[in-house]
């Protein structure tokens, strides 16, 4: 299966000039080169990095012809690429993920895929054309609104493979989750089972998942503020129980006549969850089955959707994303779209590096996804290579790279701490503040 496509679609070009003359940056060329970009870290800027990955590439006999490029050739470049063309690689890329993954029971659960949907704001770069595309509210002339515009990124994730397979980026007055989690069913194969935090829950959405899915689901939803049926079960001593969930008056209030006759109610599994900080809540899900599925089984699946918390951290503070290397709308699209086909493509050579050993050879700790990406990121010339077999020789070298660096989990929880701005104020934000308290 080949996933760099050799040139871009007709249809997807935005000019009929565009990448039909032989140039130093050909289309599958500038594909690679974004996705190593987003990839490589941020301790380098792009003239630099271009100049590491292309003469990397040409060293390695992978582009034996290739020159750096300069970020401004780069800029014009990427101008001429849809965004959407990430978004199809990040399917392409999950669904070569679904080819070679080992058949193996650690990454399903009961023999289901898992699938957690969740979303997360981004920060973005303070320009006009992104504020106003994404956050035209914010700025600090905007009382509770700080400097930079933000989007919500929402992610399908693969809780055990470790992976997305889709996303959706809108901007902030177009934030709602809920309509977010119905475009990514869209791309989540049926059968399996999706996993949503207690943001989600509405009477709307599962009736919607409950049509548009044919799969199992579980929610988490509050104890209490809540639906009926929930705060009449929490009063109860059951630690689970079989409800039926109505519409809530506010959400009928908004139909037709005829639409308040199709309602019924939602029969509901409900479980009662407690954190491990004594939180009390419950998980609603259309798993019936208690005997093949008991309570403790699905209260500790739950706990595995932190997963996809885990993804965002890893974007956000060891990609850097948010530092983006585009001032664009589609810019951003491009980086966030490369991020997740990156993450995806890390993912498998992890596993397949340590599938190849014998039993014997494994070590407990896994390869570490830092390095794993970095590593790609650096040699990612390999996809798109001028001779397959020095291709083969360079991925060879890149599998042992990703076993040789392991990440060692930490032996005891680490202790939960407050979120702490280290940046001292500068002297606009200082004198916004004062401002606002005087008022």
């Amino acid at each position: 299966m080949t996933l760099i496509p050799k040139k871009i679609d007709e249809e997807q070009k935005k000019a009929p000039s565009d990448f039909s003359r032989t140039r130093k940056l050909p289309f599958p060329r500038l594909i690679v080169f974004l996705l190593s970009l987003v990839a490589s870290g941020k301790s380098k800027g792009v003239d630099t990095k271009s100049k590491d990955f292309f003469t990397s590439a040409r060293r390695s006999g992978l582009w034996p012809e290739a020159d750096a490029v300069h970020r401004s050739a780069l800029s014009k470049a990427r101008a001429k690429v849809p965004w959407e063309v990430f978004e199809q690689l990040l399917h392409e890329s999950t669904r070569l993920a679904d080819e070679v993954w080992p058949d193996d029971p650690r990454y399903t659960w009961h023999g289901l895929s898992v699938y957690a949907i969740d979303g997360s704001k981004y920060s973005l770069p303070a320009t006009e054309a992104l504020r106003q595309a994404f956050d035209p509210e914010s700025g600090l002339e905007h009382a509770g609104k700080g400097h930079y515009p933000q989007c919500l990124v929402s992610t399908a994730y693969d809780v055990f493979r470790r992976f997305p397979v889709a996303r959706t980026v809108v901007g902030i007055p177009q934030a709602c989750e809920r309509e977010q989690a119905k475009a990514l069913i869209e791309h989540i194969a049926s059968g399996q089972l999706l996993c949503f935090d207690q943001g989600y829950p509405s009477y709307e959405l599962i009736q919607y998942v409950n049509g548009a899915y044919d799969g199992k689901y579980v929610f988490r939803c509050p104890a209490s503020g809540t639906f009926q049926a929930v705060e009449r079960f929490m009063k109860s001593e059951k630690e689970e129980d079989i409800i039926w969930m109505d519409p809530s008056n506010s959400y009928v209030s908004k139909l037709s006549a005829e639409q308040r006759e199709n309602l019924k109610p939602i029969q509901l599994r409900i479980i009662k969850l407690r954190s491990p900080e004594g939180e009390l809540s419950v998980l609603l899900t259309n798993v019936f089955d208690m005997e093949e599925y008991p309570k403790e089984d699905l209260i500790e699946l739950y706990f595995r959707r932190w997963e996809v918390e885990n993804y965002y951290r890893d974007e956000k503070v060891t990609l850097e994303l948010e530092r983006f290397h585009s001032q664009t709308v589609h810019g951003i699209l491009q980086e966030l779209m490369a991020a997740a086909v990156m993450s995806v493509l890390s993912r498998t050579l992890m596993v397949l590096a340590e599938d190849g050993l014998e039993e014997t050879e494994k070590s407990t700790p896994e390869p570490q996804f830092k390095n794993a990406i970095m590593t790609l990121a650096s040699d990612l010339a390999v996809l798109v290579p001028k001779d397959p077999e020095t291709a083969v020789a360079i991925l060879v070298e890149i599998m042992a790279e990703i076993r040789r660096v392991k990440y060692y989990r930490p032996k005891t929880p680490r202790p939960s701490r407050p979120r702490v701005c280290k940046r001292p104020l500068n002297k606009w934000a200082q004198g916004k503040t004062k401002k606002l308290a005087m008022a």
